[in-house]
């Protein structure tokens, strides 16, 4: 390899390379490559060092906008993938089959129900219990699509353990909120508010990447969230500020959850966190009764 080349940037994916070596070899900057693991490594002369880091920070900087579409696209996520996600929408199932079958559907929606006035007089479980409860087969199945569109990219980016049970604090967190504003008997139930979690969840995720400087660009996905929200916040059954909560819970749970996810590696991690949720979610059933 020639001595007068030097390494500009290096581990960078196939499709980066490949992005990289296009942008220089159009300016004339004569280039090498250089395989690392499953990475590689691009390589120019000395004297084309300082050309070449300005003309690839200028083809980016005019493509800023385009870098929420590209990011999205390294996500390695599908969300029929995820089983924990079709559990939990199995299980979100068989509760309203229950209920229906059994003719306790609206006690269940009173007694579990989260409603401002008795969360506030220390019914707190009632924030949890909310979350698998539903009106009717419409809202049961708009719920269970939203679980699979952004509750399993979460849980697959978090893992099958801490994925619910961050999709579950977001929804808690959401629900608290929400009777903390109203104070009232103002009752709420459904999945959607950990769902809108979810969103935020997502939004946190691509905050927090760590392999991309803070830019303005970067709360691109937050303003893209917040239309979302806007968009999925339609209806006059809708309780709109238990969307609006639930996606703040999961935005801030996330920024802080996301970068600890990443330092903190053991291989009892996500086994530890769904028996943790499990005996959240059946404690809140049981202190009712």
């Amino acid at each position: 390899m020639n001595k007068d080349f030097e390494k500009i940037f290096t581990l960078l994916p196939a499709k980066k390379a490949d992005l990289i070596l296009l942008i220089l070899t159009s300016q004339n900057i004569e280039t090498q490559v250089e395989k690392e693991a499953a990475s590689f490594n691009i390589l120019v002369n000395s004297c084309d060092r300082e050309k070449a880091v300005l003309v690839v920070e200028a083809y980016y900087k005019e493509n800023k906008f385009f870098g929420l579409k590209q990011q999205l696209q390294e996500f390695p996520i599908s969300s029929f993938n995820s089983y924990p996600a079709f559990a939990i929408m199995g299980l979100l199932f068989v509760i309203h089959f229950f209920c229906l079958y059994h003719h306790v559907h609206e006690d269940m929606i009173l007694k579990y129900g989260a409603s401002a006035l008795f969360i506030l007089q220390g019914e707190t479980y009632r924030a949890i219990t909310a979350l698998f409860l539903h009106s009717d087969g419409r809202h049961l199945l708009g719920n269970m699509a939203g679980m699979l569109i952004f509750g399993a990219p979460v849980i697959t980016l978090s893992g099958f353990g801490t994925g619910p049970f961050m999709l579950l604090l977001a929804g808690t967190l959401g629900n608290l909120m929400n009777a903390c504003l109203y104070k009232t008997a103002h009752l709420s139930i459904g999945a959607s508010t950990a769902i809108m979690g979810a969103a935020g969840l997502l939004v946190a995720y691509q905050i927090t990447r760590n392999d991309k400087p803070f830019r303005l660009n970067t709360l691109m996905p937050l303003f893209a969230g917040a239309v979302l929200v806007a968009m999925l916040s339609q209806g006059d059954r809708t309780d709109v500020w238990a969307h609006v909560f639930g996606f703040l819970s999961g935005l801030f749970t996330g920024i802080i959850f996301f970068p600890l996810n990443r330092l903190i590696q053991f291989a009892q991690k996500d086994p530890l966190a769904l028996i943790f949720t499990l005996t959240i979610i059946a404690s809140a059933f049981l202190s009712a009764t």
